[in-house]
């Protein structure tokens, strides 16, 4: 890669991050963001959630699979409303 290229990947990270961020805020869902590693967390009753709003992928229960901000909202709803039919 050119340094342009990586120029270019990092700006469409920093974009990414910055619609996701704007997209998890206007919910009100509770979740951690932290810095170092660009993640967000979710804790629920089923186990933490990370969300890379920098790369558009959802971590749970060691499995990784793609996903945006309305995708990572959508799967915690999901498991808070299965944890409280119990």
């Amino acid at each position: 890669m050119t340094k342009g290229e990586i120029s270019e990947l990092k700006k469409e990270k920093m974009a990414r991050k910055i619609e996701n961020i704007t997209i998890l805020e206007k919910h009100n869902v509770s979740y951690s963001q932290y810095d170092i590693n660009q993640s967000v967390v979710f804790d629920t009753l089923d186990g933490a959630v990370c969300f890379y709003p920098t790369t558009n992928k959802i971590q749970h229960r060691g499995k990784v699979f793609p996903g945006n901000a309305y995708d990572v909202l959508a799967y915690v709803e999901r498991i808070i409303s299965g944890c409280n039919n119990d």
